[in-house]
């Protein structure tokens, strides 16, 4: 879950949004260097930057908020890349005190949509859901239930215009506290779609308070993860009928330290045999380990992927994106710092990739097309069309 303390805190450390765009031709290997071009910032306040969706290298959408009034108030953010520039593009802020935009799907020129949330003076929060015609972005209802309140969105995916996912979470008076919240767009309206609330881990039941990851190959291949697996990965799959929970790998042990919490941060996927979930693992104890986490789904199971070896192996990785079975990327941070650190994915093992220029975070990834490879952070993010 994205919330206001996270917010304020990043945009504190780290200003204003800028952009780069990165060739990488030379660094298709590890420890290779890179070359970047420069592209000044579009905004020069204090905004954070949540996530993009490119449909191609001259097609992107970033959202995120927009820090006003000293800091005050928390307004929506979008901005579109044409291939040259970055435009800033109004958003409804419902409230007028904090609209959050978490995750963006860019479908085609002239539909969007980006999901998040609106909290009220007084607390009450609701899930916020934009739309993008072509034109402008317009505020659309989401799905209701006589048992759903406090609902968050954090990420969104479309298969098609009328075939579109968000996940997130909410308080579910059924269920008795804060669980996974799944919602899905036909064409014409949002409705919320039933999914596990919880999952058994070494033979325990835990909840699922929350989803904050999607995927989709297809209509009937959908996935969405959540950050708060207790030794083990929490993944549910869509089949086209209904949502169900498929087993990971336990994690009660890793790397030779011993595992608490599970997170999955982002997931990617190219087909249904290819598809890939990072994230982090937290150990036991005041100054708890953190390890990063990568699986790979081949059709059939998932399964743990080493993580490359050395002392600047990131403590948990917050995006991960694929082109095609031997190339995906994933991003993280050094340990100890906020200096990116992008690993990449042959088809047979996982490298660092020295990325020496980068002196800003770096937080999202998004594949499209064409070799197309966006990342993306506050302070700045890059462009690949060489894959």
């Amino acid at each position: 879950m994205r919330r206001l303390g996270a917010l304020a805190a990043s945009v504190a450390g780290f200003g204003i949004a800028a952009v780069l765009a990165w060739s990488p031709a030379t660094a298709q290997a590890a420890g290779a260097d890179t070359t970047f071009t420069a592209i000044p910032p579009v905004t020069t306040g204090t905004v954070n930057l949540m996530a993009v969706s490119a449909r191609s290298a001259s097609d992107a959408w970033a959202v995120g908020v927009d820090y006003l009034n000293a800091n005050t108030v928390i307004a929506t953010l979008a901005e579109h890349w044409n291939g040259s520039t970055w435009q800033v593009t109004p958003t409804p802020s419902p409230t007028g005190n904090a609209d959050v935009l978490n995750g963006v799907a860019n479908v085609s020129p002239t539909d969007a949509w980006a999901v998040g949330y609106s909290q009220t003076s007084t607390g009450t929060t609701t899930a916020l859901l934009e739309q993008w015609n072509g034109t402008r972005w317009t505020r659309v209802p989401g799905g209701t239930s006589a048992t759903s309140s406090s609902e968050t969105l954090n990420a969104v995916v479309a298969v098609s215009a009328t075939d579109v996912w968000a996940v997130g979470e909410h308080f579910d008076s059924a269920a008795g506290g804060f669980v996974g919240l799944i919602e899905h767009f036909n064409g014409t309206a949002w409705s919320i779609v039933p999914n596990p609330d919880s999952y058994t881990s070494n033979g325990i039941q835990h909840s699922i308070p929350s989803c904050n990851a999607v995927v989709a190959n297809s209509a009937s291949d959908v996935w969405a993860a959540s950050n708060s697996g207790v030794q083990t990965a929490v993944i549910e799959h869509w089949n086209g009928s209904a949502w169900s929970v498929v087993p990971t790998p336990p994690l009660a042990v890793l790397n030779g330290q011993d595992v608490n919490t599970v997170a999955v941060d982002s997931l990617a996927a190219t087909s249904a045999h290819d598809v890939w979930a990072v994230g982090g693992t937290t150990g036991f104890g005041r100054h708890a380990p953190h390890n990063q986490l990568v699986e790979h789904w081949d059709g059939t199971a998932w399964s743990l992927v080493p993580a490359p070896a050395g002392t600047t192996t990131p403590q948990g990785l917050s995006s991960v994106a694929a082109l095609s079975p031997t190339d995906a990327w994933a991003l993280g941070f050094q340990p100890g710092t906020a200096v990116p650190a992008f690993q990449h994915w042959d088809g047979t093992a996982w490298s660092y990739v020295a990325v020496p220029s980068v002196s800003g975070v770096v937080t999202e990834l998004s594949a499209a097309p064409a070799a197309t490879l966006f990342a993306l952070g506050n302070t700045q993010a890059f462009l690949s069309t060489d894959g």
